[in-house]
């Protein structure tokens, strides 16, 4: 691998890396998980979990990438053949899927601030994001129109996602990265700081981590605890296996990756002390009750209806400004996530198809573009509901138990390298890994499995419409591929 396929220092991976995980989920979805789990109740649960599973998967895909210095259907194919190249393709479906979505939504970022800074946000904060920026239709076959200003905000993400991508890692990524994460970091903490000072903001705090302990016994909080956390931490989908794949030698990956389970959860945990400070502050001043404040635990509608209403509270000029800065966190964490995927898609391109990485990238971006479109018309949040549970959950959870029975498992040369051992005994890490990580995966998928089995409607049809056509394309392309190979 050349220099210039490589990460310039280690400090620029591991900011590309938090910026591969940072996203939505930091921004809102954590903050509606906490409001919703009762404080502190889920901030305990969440942070076994990043010990347990988040930390140990992601040694796991940086060692893939590292030792292996292949994207993700290569490195499947180079430890389990044909079989494992099907899991590979299956992520990357599920990442151009994924990115389909995620561009679009990135871009309502984009419109938003742009809207904020106008001030042409109106009152009616639901009617104008469903109505007159989404043109939602009420059922998902009713396909709608195409929503002009969601078509323009995404085209200007995919085209500053190309401009990035075509260049080398440390040109592109690795710079970009590095200037808007710690931006994202000081914005956030500022932010958090300052509500602090709000009438009745500080008491924000005691909201957040204060923990409900009767919660912990709901399975539905543990549920939403390694949902919330495969999420953010983009595990399973071989996202986190493309950016190490251009590490260098002196590389030190656990190390790496302890910083980015850190930086994730400092960026989330942040972000919820400001959001929870806002939502203390109008809680004091309109006479509501914290509790009462948010009644749909709907991530885009928490963000895109509830915080513009809130901001309104603040008056006319301090609120455009928390709006734009609201936003521009939120494109950020958007664009960052974008960008991972995207690679992810090219770098599989790229070395299976043998182009450039230039006509890697055109082609990555052309086919999420195409899937983009869908999510522009009126139905698109229909869509989504019918799509996430599978694409970002159950499809994730068998993408996460195959990466480590394939390679913690089965490939001597991951299983082997020294993160996993101190001395002649297991780190803690691996023993989580080995025995941990699997089995609570095994569970959630199979309850998973158990409620989706317990009935059946149009949008479960849909996801395994998706799933059976995913699997289907994974195994055409697997076998196409060795077809060539043993032509060759």
């Amino acid at each position: 691998m050349s220099n210039d396929s490589t990460w310039k220092s280690q400090a620029g991976f591991v900011w590309s890396l938090i910026g591969s995980a940072v996203g939505f989920a930091n921004v809102l979805s954590f903050s509606a998980q906490v409001y919703k789990n009762g404080g502190g109740a889920f901030l305990i649960p969440y942070c076994m979990a990043l010990f347990m599973l988040g930390i140990p998967l992601l040694i796991l895909e940086g060692i893939v990438g590292h030792r292996l210095k292949a994207p993700l259907v290569q490195a499947y194919g180079h430890v389990a053949g044909k079989i494992g190249k099907m899991f590979g393709w299956l992520a990357v479906i599920a990442c151009l899927t994924i990115g389909g979505f995620y561009i679009v939504l990135t871009g309502y970022a984009v419109a938003y601030t742009y809207f904020s800074a106008m001030g042409t946000i109106p009152a009616d904060t639901q009617d104008f994001f469903l109505n007159r920026f989404l043109q939602t239709t009420k059922e998902i076959t009713d396909f709608g129109t195409l929503s002009i200003p969601i078509l323009l905000s995404t085209i200007a993400v995919a085209v500053g996602t190309w401009f990035v991508l075509v260049r080398n890692v440390k040109d592109g990524i690795e710079k970009i990265c590095s200037i808007f994460m710690p931006i994202l970091a000081t914005i956030m903490t500022l932010f958090a700081v300052v509500v602090c000072f709000l009438p009745g903001g500080l008491e924000g705090w005691s909201y957040y981590l204060k923990p409900d302990f009767s919660r912990l016994a709901d399975p539905s909080l543990w549920r939403d605890v390694f949902g919330q956390l495969f999420f953010s931490l983009s595990l399973g989908l071989g996202i986190i296996v493309g950016y190490s794949r251009h590490t260098g030698k002196t590389t030190n990956i656990g190390r790496a990756m302890l910083y980015v389970a850190l930086g994730d959860f400092a960026v989330s945990f942040i972000s919820g002390a400001a959001i929870f400070g806002c939502l203390a502050h109008i809680s004091y001043t309109q006479g509501i009750p914290f509790a009462s404040i948010l009644t749909s635990d709907s991530t885009f509608e928490i963000g895109f209806i509830v915080f513009p209403h809130i901001f309104k509270c603040f008056g006319p000029l301090l609120g455009q400004v928390i709006g734009v800065i609201f936003f521009f966190c939120i494109f950020i964490a958007g664009i960052t996530g974008v960008f991972s995927i995207v690679e992810s898609i090219a770098g599989n391109v790229e070395t299976q198809s043998g182009v450039s990485r230039k006509r890697a990238v055109t082609y990555s971006i052309l086919a999420v573009g195409t899937i983009a479109l869908f999510f522009c018309m009126g139905n698109a949040s229909h869509i989504l509901d019918a799509l996430v549970p599978m694409v970002m959950g159950t499809n994730m959870l068998v993408g996460g138990l195959a990466l480590i029975i394939v390679f913690h498992y089965l490939s001597k040369e991951v299983k082997s390298d020294p993160v996993w051992w101190s001395g002649k005994r297991l780190t803690l890490f691996a023993l989580c890994l080995k025995y941990v990580a699997p089995t609570v995966l095994a569970i959630i998928l199979v309850g998973n499995l158990t409620q989706e089995f317990a009935s059946f409607d149009l949008y479960k049809g849909i996801r395994w419409s998706w799933f059976a056509l995913a699997l289907l394309a994974s195994y055409t392309l697997s076998a196409r591929h060795s077809k060539q190979l043993q032509h060759a």
